[in-house]
């Protein structure tokens, strides 16, 4: 038998040696840290983007109470919280963390973000290394898992931060339960660490419940018999899953993530579900096109593009080949079963979100992936055989090609999460049709002043899906700044007749009026706003003002009152002159 097929624990420990080897574990360490900070460190200077980082930090008040007597209060919160539809309070523990120290500057968010996944290649190492004993399999794994360019969105992405931490504990977390397999003494300290490393990895995301299945497959590919005791000793784990599965389900559903068969029925998810599991694979090998948005696709005449309809038979004759290959050995049915069983989750099988597919999938998932690449390099670079020889050269130099090209695709993507807009501008130049885009980067230009730009790409959307409120209220705006009144006005009522209720639109009418001078207009603007919204400060506060110009004295009090009252820094000079005109028209 040769060393490096994995059949079972015995043969493992005859074969496999027992140490990497100071040198070559000295050069891997290197080589990961070297060629990860090569590839990351301008990304270090990235900005926050408008994608998800508002919801998470930048705009995010229970991130900055994680001081003195409000401690508690930010434990609280993140605890007992969702954020934008998901449940992972280590996530969060990490911004309040740097908030506390560093507030908005993006640099350490980006740093943090970078030493975890560089911490996660060498940990990959690490995994491979104790399941294998193949040195070269695990450097290759690990050295696929730090340049490769479907990751630059898990770690240049701020937001993505539960990406990286919940694989740095899920990792961790393997590494020992393959060490608790291996052992033969205190087996129970390594069981009781891989537990407690799986529950802060599962509080970081909620799609580490995948990982005691991925427990499952390492018995299988080690050859440990099923028996009762191995089944048990799971049973911890998977009870952990569930809980917080349900809770990960609760959360989605909290902001209607979870799409219903009103938007696809079961046998198109199926098809995107095949889809998504092809172009996964597509990219692993080509990463082109790359892109943070990828649209669902747009039925034409009642019919999808062919390759969807041809998907799920690929996929069928794909299992088909991963199931035969078992008869040369574990290796490719560990490596496709390690992806498959992480990646399961997202194929929108069960829709969550707005993409059909998504790069920061793929953060974990391309582990198993890498694995079979990294497993057959192996076998040419470790046999001795006069046959395979003149292979090896060729071999090694497609490798060292194939870092510089990845390494290079990487780097070039850092640069595309700049700040917003390079990011969207991107993903348009990618897909330009998608509508999110251009609304995104619209919302980008009007936070840069840059309001023709923000309008043309408002107006954009409104082409391409003219259903959204929030982008006739944002384009509004944008005709505001530029003093177009009656676009501002026009926009405005058609934010209203898609939101009947939409107090802010009601409000920014109101201004509008103002500055033409039709007060009365204003007002009825503003009772509206109110009407929607009875707590909004600002509109108590224009109302009033308002209602001082048109000599509505009595009225233009309360309303400053009320709006002092709701927290709005009224300025005193205001109700003195308010109470100065009530007074003149009372003759006192």
């Amino acid at each position: 038998m040769k060393a490096n097929k994995i059949i079972n624990e015995k043969q493992v420990k005859k074969f496999a040696p027992k140490t990497i080897g100071g040198k070559f574990f000295l050069f891997s360490m290197l080589a990961l840290v070297f060629t990860t900070v090569a590839i990351y460190y301008k990304s270090l200077n990235n900005d926050f983007t408008n994608w998800d980082d508002p919801t998470y930090i930048t705009s995010n008040p229970d991130i900055r109470t994680l001081h003195g007597d409000s401690i508690s209060y930010t434990f609280n919160k993140i605890f007992k919280s969702y954020v934008s539809g998901n449940y992972h309070p280590f996530t969060m523990l990490s911004y309040s963390i740097e908030y506390s120290m560093f507030k908005l500057n993006s640099k350490p968010y980006h740093v943090t973000n970078l030493i975890l996944h560089i911490l996660n290649a060498i940990l990959v190492f690490y995994f491979i290394w104790l399941l294998t004993k193949q040195k070269w399999s695990a450097f290759i794994t690990a050295l696929l898992f730090a340049i490769h360019p479907m990751h630059v969105e898990s770690v240049a992405w701020v937001s993505e931060r539960k990406d990286v931490l919940y694989a740095f504990f899920s990792l961790a977390a393997l590494c020992f339960y393959v060490k608790f397999s291996f052992a033969r003494n205190r087996k129970w300290i390594f069981y009781s660490i891989s537990l407690l490393l799986y529950i802060f990895a599962i509080l970081s995301k909620a799609m580490a419940v995948c990982i005691p299945v991925v427990f499952i497959l390492i018995d299988f590919f080690r050859g440990r018999r099923i028996t009762l005791k191995r089944i048990l000793e799971k049973i911890p784990f998977l009870l952990i899953s569930i809980v917080f599965g349900i809770i990960a389900i609760i959360a989605q559903k909290s902001v209607n993530a979870i799409q219903d068969n009103t938007y696809h029925n079961f046998f198109e998810r199926i098809m995107f579900g095949s889809y998504g599991t092809l172009v996964y694979l597509w990219k692993l090998f080509i990463p082109c096109n790359l892109s943070c948005y990828y649209s669902y696709p747009i039925k034409h005449n009642g019919i999808y593009p062919g390759i969807f309809y041809v998907a799920p038979f690929a996929v069928i004759a794909l299992f088909f080949i991963v199931y035969r290959s078992l008869r040369k050995g574990k290796v490719i049915i560990f490596g496709f079963g390690f992806f498959l069983i992480t990646v399961a989750l997202v194929l929108q099988i069960i829709a969550v979100g707005g993409t059909i597919i998504s790069e920061r999938y793929t953060y974990i998932q391309y582990i198993g992936l890498f694995f079979i690449i990294a497993h057959f390099i192996n076998k040419f670079i470790e046999n001795k055989t006069v046959k395979l020889q003149p292979y090896k050269i060729p071999l090694i130099t497609a490798l060292i090609a194939i870092t510089i090209m990845y390494s290079y695709i990487s780097f070039q993507r850092t640069k595309i999460w700049v700040d917003s807009i390079a990011l969207w501008t991107d993903a348009i130049n990618k897909y330009d049709k998608e509508p999110t885009s251009y609304d995104l980067r619209g919302n980008a230009f009007y936070r840069k002043e840059q309001y023709d730009n923000a309008i043309s790409d408002f107006t954009k959307y409104i082409y391409l899906k003219n259903d959204k409120a929030h982008v006739y209220y944002d384009r509004g705006l944008c005709y505001i700044e530029l003093k177009k009144y009656n676009e501002a006005i026009n926009d405005f009522n058609s934010a209203i007749r898609y939101k009947p209720n939409y107090a802010f639109a009601y409000y920014n009418k109101g201004i509008v009026y103002n500055d033409l001078g039709e007060f009365e207009e204003a007002i009825k603007c503003y009772n509206n706003a109110i009407k929607y919204f009875p707590d909004y400060s600002n509109a108590y506060y224009n109302r009033a003002g308002a209602y001082y110009i048109t000599h509505q004295y009595q009225y233009a009090l309360a309303d400053a009152l009320k709006s002092q009252q709701l927290g709005y820094a009224v300025d005193p000079s205001f109700i003195e002159a308010i109470k100065s005109g009530f007074n003149r028209k009372d003759g006192k």
